[in-house]
């Protein structure tokens, strides 16, 4: 199932894209009562030695902000290309909510490519409310998903919950964990989509 470890590749890119997107942006635009958490900073210096950090430079922020919003498609290519090994066997209100919760994370993509593929004059503000809308509607859709699921499918309450609380978790946790905004937000999706990839959760509820 080629959908599994396109999901995965997803989300370990951008796992290790978010270390040097985070400190590009915490280097590229200082404020005094911004600083990278502590774990975060002290990677600064390795990155920095590998070359893969410019202090002070907006374009490699940008740059990395397209390499984010490359690994983020490529969680999504992967996430439905699961869903459409499954779909016969989804109900319709199931399906209507995947494709609520998958369009949701689409809008995120269109967010942060509107915050770094375009001029800063064009979709700087208008990407970032993008990428919020997204992110809040995803943590209610997957709301929804979870609840759905444990109807329809009997999973665990265990797995409802922790899919039904995934959004909400992934905002919150995620951004006080990395303090960068797309890249702490979208941490629990990130870090789902690779374990799902790897582990293949869904085996067992199709045998």
């Amino acid at each position: 199932m080629w959908g599994r470890w396109v999901m995965a590749a997803g989300g370990l890119f951008a796992l290790l894209v978010t270390p040097p997107f985070a400190l590009s942006y915490f280097s590229a635009y200082p404020m005094p009562n911004e600083a990278p958490p502590t774990w975060l900073a002290a990677l600064g210096p390795s990155l920095t030695t590998a070359g893969l950090l410019d202090a002070g430079s907006a374009a490699v922020y940008d740059r990395y902000g397209l390499l984010y919003l490359a690994s983020w498609l490529i969680g999504i290519v992967g996430l439905i290309g699961v869903l459409s090994s499954q779909w016969v066997r989804f109900s319709r209100p199931l399906r209507h909510v995947w494709l609520v919760a998958v369009g949701c994370l689409i809008v995120v993509a269109l967010g942060i490519f509107g915050d770094y593929g375009l001029p800063d004059e064009v979709g700087s503000l208008s990407g970032f409310a993008l990428t919020w809308i997204g992110l809040v509607a995803a943590a209610v859709a997957f709301a929804f998903l979870g609840r759905t699921l444990r109807r329809e499918f009997r999973v665990s309450w265990r797995v409802a919950w922790g899919i039904g609380v995934l959004g909400a978790v992934s905002i919150i946790v995620g951004f006080l964990l990395v303090r960068h905004i797309p890249s702490g937000p979208c941490l629990g999706f990130v870090v789902v989509g690779l374990i799902a990839g790897v582990t293949h959760p869904w085996r067992e509820a199709a045998d």
